[in-house]
């Protein structure tokens, strides 16, 4: 049977784990609630960042249709579109620049991609010199093919930033799996503490219930009446409460029976019966 010692022990244990189970639900719900909250965020921006790569493959096809188109036929309605795309490519990459600045993989694909475009997609037109009706030192198959290969050298860095995104984002998703495993084994633990703790403070309140009970003592014997026996204290105490009783002589007993031994050895004193 447990000792007084461990006694106490259990007692502040069961008081004392459920509070600290509170607090360590109360900081895994905020731990939680601080990770969704990230994994949200950066889904969110991880699927911007492919959005904005999506847009700027459209608009570089755009531009470099319409400069095409002006090159080859030298009508002004080509600019204004091709501006447009351009103005729209330099937004995009403004913000892939701003949404990326913690990836260097990905700051790599972005300054490479505005320096293609830079050197493919940028031309003044007021610098070509026409013949007639078409360029002058272009022809319809040169432009076309060089527009090709243009357009797969952007496709292929646009597609090794897609990838690498993509990558990221398992990445992430794997993370953020971890992260509800730990969790959800975070809560398991806290549970059974929660529940060990309340089981303690069950049989605390079940042997405070014992000894609340009132006990019948035979005022002739000292007998203690239990379940319809009489029994010595020291029975009861080890049935009732689990607790041993060992025996000793109080002082006042032991002085008692001093004086009748003295009483008995006197001289002239009468025998024992």
């Amino acid at each position: 049977m447990p000792t007084s010692k461990h006694k106490k022990i259990l007692f502040w244990l069961g008081l004392s784990l459920p509070m600290l189970a509170l607090l360590a639900m109360t900081w895994l719900v905020h731990q939680s609630s601080g990770q969704f909250s990230d994994s949200y965020n950066w889904v969110m921006r991880n699927y911007k960042v492919l959005d904005l790569f999506e847009q700027t493959q459209l608009h570089i096809v755009d531009a470099e249709a319409n400069q095409r188109g002006y090159l080859l036929t030298g009508h002004a309605e080509y600019l204004d579109p091709y501006r447009a795309a351009m103005q729209n490519i330099r937004d995009n990459l403004a913000e892939l620049k701003k949404f990326t600045r913690r990836d260097p993989a990905q700051q790599a694909n972005v300054f490479a991609l505005e320096k293609m475009v830079g050197d493919e997609l940028v031309f003044d037109p007021a610098s070509v010199v026409f013949s007639g009706s078409n360029p002058a030192s272009n022809s319809v198959v040169l432009l076309t093919q060089r527009g090709k290969a243009k357009l797969d050298q952007m496709r292929r860095v646009l597609f090794a930033a897609h990838e690498e995104q993509e990558q990221a984002l398992g990445r992430q998703q794997e993370r953020a799996e971890a992260d509800v495993f730990y969790t959800q084994i975070m809560s398991v633990v806290l549970i059974v503490a929660v529940s060990l703790a309340l089981a303690m403070v069950l049989v605390i309140l079940l042997r405070l219930e014992k000894l609340q009970e009132f006990v019948t003592i035979c005022a002739w014997t000292g007998r203690v009446k239990f379940q319809g026996r009489w029994l010595r204290l020291d029975e009861y105490l080890k049935q009732q409460f689990g607790i041993s009783v060992s025996h000793s002589l109080s002082q006042d007993a032991a002085d008692k029976m001093m004086r009748e031994i003295e009483e008995m050895n006197r001289p002239g004193s009468p025998p024992a019966a």
